[in-house]
């Protein structure tokens, strides 16, 4: 039986039928393609000169590392149990601060984040957009894109404004996604340790440098279509949000396209290792989370939370097999 979920397999790159992922991620403003988001944060940062940056203390490791590249101060805000920030943790913002939301599995934050973005103008409000395939009209100054999130390819990191923007001044340093080209040769799953370990290992190679996007990735991005990828995943998290509200993160079937549908389980640790058993590979956004252990709820949800796939890969028939899982993992852990 085929696996479901892990490393998403490189695609064609085919013309788009319809609007490319480029095009419709950039719309004509100014851009700048680095080999990974990280790096495009600390070069947007160096730029900007912001001595102070504001993240939320849910957040993946490798946005601290792009934040705090080159020695400035990361300051930290809570999320609460749905992940939308706190914001009286944002009062002390300063003028020449930048402040980091997170589009959390593509679901911009709430209206009342928005609004203080829109009443600071001289605070760097940046979108990171990482998990983002189409969350809506933009709130941030400044978009950041992670394209290996959401599709096969190996590197990249794409910042987009309306406002000139840094470029890379070295070029690729990465010229191949070979662990997204090994699964693609491997479309049921059945063979993980011919692209599983070649993943890891690229995936643990990322630093902060000044490198360009691949001319790879940049192909695929050019040549992947939007729509199709968007349709698919937001079918599919409906089917999943009516088949698991009771343990959805957000139990409204999203508008948005998700990177992943999120359910909160007693241990997700035990929980992926459960799902593994029945082939279905699940993650954990985030494991590890390097805001400091004050922020108590941030770091219960990062035991609790488990990320389910719900990509462009798979229809009705995958989900209700996932759905099955999960109530067979619970089953099993009562």
């Amino acid at each position: 039986m085929r696996t479901i979920g892990s490393v998403l397999p490189l695609p064609s790159t085919d013309e788009a039928a319809g609007l490319s992922l480029w095009d419709f991620w950039t719309a004509g403003a100014s851009w700048a393609a680095y080999s990974s988001a990280r790096s495009a944060l600390a070069a947007l940062l160096a730029q900007r000169r912001a001595r102070r940056v504001w993240l939320p203390a849910y957040a993946c490791p490798a946005l601290m590392e792009g934040a705090v590249a080159g020695g400035r101060q990361a300051a930290w805000y809570a999320v609460d149990e749905r992940l939308e920030p706190r914001l009286e943790d944002l009062q002390s913002v300063r003028p020449g601060d930048a402040v980091v939301g997170i589009d959390y599995f593509g679901r911009p934050p709430g209206e009342d984040f928005q609004a203080l973005a829109r009443s600071q103008p001289d605070v760097l409000w940046i979108e990171d957009r990482a998990q983002a395939l189409a969350p809506g009209p933009a709130w941030g100054a400044v978009r950041l894109f992670s394209p290996r999130k959401l599709i096969g390819v190996g590197d990249g990191g794409l910042l987009v404004a309306e406002t000139e923007l840094p470029q890379p001044s070295a070029p690729p340093s990465r010229t191949e996604a070979g662990a997204q080209a090994a699964r693609a040769h491997d479309p049921e799953g059945l063979a993980p340790q011919t692209w599983f370990p070649a993943f890891q290992a690229q995936e643990a190679a990322f630093t902060v440098d000044a490198a360009a996007m691949s001319a790879r990735t940049t192909k695929v991005l050019r040549g992947c279509a939007a729509q199709p990828l968007i349709d698919a995943r937001r079918r599919n998290a409906g089917f999943l949000a009516a088949a698991l509200a009771d343990i959805a993160l957000w139990p409204e079937p999203p508008a948005w396209p998700p990177l992943a549908f999120p359910i909160l389980v007693p241990d997700a640790a035990a929980f992926v290792q459960g799902m593994a058993a029945r082939g279905v590979f699940c993650a954990r956004h985030w494991a590890d989370l390097p805001s400091p252990a004050r922020f108590a709820q941030a770091h219960d949800l990062s035991r609790r939370l488990v990320s389910l796939p719900c990509d462009h890969r798979y229809g009705e028939a995958d989900m209700a097999r996932i759905a099955r899982a999960v109530r067979e993992v619970q089953a099993g852990a009562r």
